[in-house]
This record gives structure tokens, C-alpha cells and sequence, in this order.
């Protein structure tokens, strides 16, 4: 059996969502026609419980959001969720999964110095982010930021995920030239790893640099080539690309 193959964003009706009525969901495609939804928050990082949903359902509950092109930073893997402490049989299948997706998601490094470390560092983070919406301590947040995206002491790969938070949270606040700094670190990081790529791209369609952004895109599909969004992400990018390059709709070409 493959593993389950990545769908992209959808929203789903939530009651536990009453400000915005809707909830979104990572969603994965089964072998059996069946889907795995993954509740994420604001930042596309999970924050609720895994669930199956059958086809009819997701036609019927749950609407595609194409225009948010984001994916989660790594694949469903059974075998990781296998060596999870508490797991005492190996996973066999994706139905004997389900209900410890959402740990698989991100596997936890098992290691206090790292946790420690990310604890740490989201907390400059988030003190940060308060400083830039004050413009006596704007430049002093700026600096903060830079000095984050550099940080190497104890830094490990388990902490790209938080390196990707942070890039994804500034390029959402406006801030594309500081998002670039933390998306090159998630790429130094697993150079390997189709989503760094795919979210660069995101980064640097934002800072108007397509052909960059189209190249890593073309990575990532080398990496992935089963996966549909880097496609579309190609096609925008291409897109853009061109209304750019000779004026939006109506308005005057350039040269």
C-alpha cells in the first residue's frame, strides 16, 4: 500500500471555529478512495485531531481553498509513527494509523535540548513580532529577527519546523525580506526536503524574484513528481511571471 498522496487545503464547517465559521484541513488521498483530513491553524502547522473522511463526505462537508498553495513540511510516514514512544506493534497499514496521524505529522525529537532550544527561540519570536507593531522598537524587532534566522548553537533539523513557522508567519505579515532569511535556513537545513523548496518559492514569489521561485518549484518536482500542487504553484508562478513582465490586464504594457 503507498502512502496516502497529498490533496491540498480544504475548509470544513467548524463549530470550534465561531469567528470565521470554518476550520482548515491538510487533506491526503488513500489508496481506498478514502481521505485523511489534518486540522491546521493559521500557519498551516497542525493543531487538532486526524480524521477519515469518505469521498461522498469530502464532496459534500469540506471546499477546496486552491488559492492557499501551502503543504504540510513532511510526508505521512507510518514507519516513524512506528517508533513513536508508546507505539508497541509496528504499523502494518494506514487504516491501523489513523488515529496517530496527527503525531506523525511531526515527530517529536525526543531530545530536551532541542525542545528546549525551540521553546526558547519561539518566545524571542513572539516578543519580536509585539515589537514591530511599535515603531519606536521596529528596528530593534528587525535586528532580533536577523539575528534568529542565524542562530547555529544547538540548532538541529528537527528544527526546521519552526524555522518554516516563522518564515510563513512574516511573508503572511508582510514582511517577505525577513521570511526569506528563515526559508533559506529550513532549506540549509534538509536540502533534500521537496516542501523547503516549495516554501521558498512562496517567499520569493513575494519579493517579485519568479525565476528563483520558479526554480525551486522545479526542484521540488524532481523531489516529488506525484504531487499536483507544485504544478499549479509552476503554473501561478508562470503567470505572474508574465503579468509582470508586460502589465497587469488593462493596464499599459512594459517594456
Amino acid at each position: 500500500m503507498r502512502p496516502p498522496q497529498y490533496v491540498g487545503v480544504f475548509s470544513h464547517q467548524d463549530a470550534q471555529q465561531p469567528e470565521t465559521g470554518k476550520g482548515l484541513y491538510f487533506v491526503w488521498q488513500k489508496d481506498d478512495g478514502n481521505y485523511i483530513a489534518q486540522q491546521v491553524d493559521g500557519t498551516f502547522r497542525p493543531r487538532g485531531p486526524v480524521r477519515e473522511v469518505s469521498a461522498p463526505e469530502l464532496k459534500r462537508d469540506y471546499k477546496p481553498q486552491p488559492h492557499m498553495q501551502a503543504a504540510p513540511m513532511t510526508t505521512l510516514d507510518f514507519a516513524a509513527l512506528a517508533r513513536l514512544p508508546g507505539q508497541r506493534k509496528a504499523v502494518s497499514s494506514a487504516d491501523e494509523a489513523i488515529t496517530g496521524l496527527d503525531t506523525a505529522l511531526f515527530i517529536p525529537s525526543n531530545d530536551p535540548l532541542a525542545e528546549q532550544v525551540e521553546s526558547t527561540l519561539r518566545e524571542s519570536f513572539r516578543k519580536a513580532l509585539l515589537r514591530l507593531k511599535r515603531p519606536a522598537e521596529r528596528q530593534t524587532a528587525i535586528a532580533t529577527l536577523e539575528r534568529l534566522a542565524a542562530v547555529t548553537e544547538n540548532i538541529t533539523t528537527v528544527h526546521k519546523h519552526m524555522f518554516r513557522d516563522f518564515g510563513v508567519k512574516l511573508r503572511q505579515s508582510g514582511l517577505p525580506e525577513l521570511a526569506l532569511l528563515f526559508g533559506k535556513r529550513v532549506l540549509a537545513l534538509a536540502p533534500d526536503d521537496d516542501h523547503a523548496h516549495f516554501n521558498l518559492a512562496r517567499i520569493l514569489c513575494a519579493l517579485g524574484a519568479y525565476d528563483e521561485a520558479g526554480s525551486h518549484i522545479r526542484m521540488a518536482m524532481g523531489m516529488d513528481k506525484h504531487q499536483p500542487l507544485y504544478n499549479t504553484m509552476l503554473e501561478y508562478i508562470n503567470r505572474e511571471k508574465k503579468l509582470n513582465r508586460y502589465g497587469k490586464p488593462g493596464s499599459p504594457g512594459r517594456a
